[in-house]
């Protein structure tokens, strides 16, 4: 009965949403869903609602993502990689949000590198930290006192955190203190007992980005379908 109530409910909810665009002349509706392996049995639940109301999978993304409490798989080369990185006294820690501001100039560095979007301002990011603080988490890795790779993650829950931005500097990217910085994070994720940390997604409107999707794949990452649905009205 609790599932039938749940099916309604969600079914009403589309529905007052497509009467609110038709209203507002909106046209085209986009629904972005969470990462199946979040919750199965809702993604399910949410899948059948939106295709039963007309709703077409538009984009079948792919997240990778990796199980906290399993011994993080990484290759040789990752070993080696984390090894350098302390044998160069590089350091790993969670960071406060003053320091945001370098985190973001760092992760846009980064990104505008490797050709990637940029979705929020620093303004846009700093009003969800002073929102959310406690959802909102900074790491970064440093040399000294220089921040050379950097991470915005999002508690999703008491269970699962995503890692919605990451960077590093250009000119430490052959030390990889991304990798030094993944792997801190998963053990911060250890140590409060979640259960799965995010990667994020390794495609671009479906279409798979292979040298990303092996990087996060050689952590010991497993796929999670992450689906976008669309409907004309």
């Amino acid at each position: 009965m609790e599932h039938d109530a749940s099916v309604t409910n969600l079914n009403s909810l589309i529905e007052r949403i497509q009467d609110w665009s038709r209203t507002n002349n909106i046209r085209n509706l986009t629904i972005r869903g969470f990462p199946e392996v979040y919750d199965k049995g809702q993604s399910a639940t949410i899948q059948q609602a939106l295709t039963g109301s007309g709703f077409a999978i538009k984009y079948e993304d792919i997240t990778q993502v990796i199980s906290v409490p399993e011994k993080m798989e990484l290759n040789i080369h990752k070993k080696r990689r984390i090894r350098k990185c302390l044998a160069l006294a590089f350091t790993f820690c969670q960071v406060e949000v003053d320091l945001l501001s370098e985190s973001y100039s760092l992760i846009t560095e980064s990104r505008n590198q490797k050709g990637y979007p940029i979705t929020m301002t620093l303004k846009e990011l700093e009003r969800m930290f002073m929102l959310f603080p406690d959802n909102y988490l900074l790491f970064g890795v440093f040399d000294k006192s220089k921040m050379i790779a950097t991470s915005v993650c999002i508690k999703i829950n008491s269970k699962i955190l995503y890692i919605f931005y990451i960077g590093d500097s250009v000119a430490y990217r052959s030390f990889s203190p991304v990798t030094l910085l993944i792997s801190g994070i998963h053990n911060f994720c250890q140590l409060h007992h979640y259960e799965l940390l995010d990667l994020g997604i390794s495609t671009d409107k479906g279409i798979l980005n292979k040298g990303l999707y092996a990087f996060k794949k050689s952590f010991g990452s497993f796929d999670s379908r992450k689906l976008t649905f669309e409907k004309k009205l």
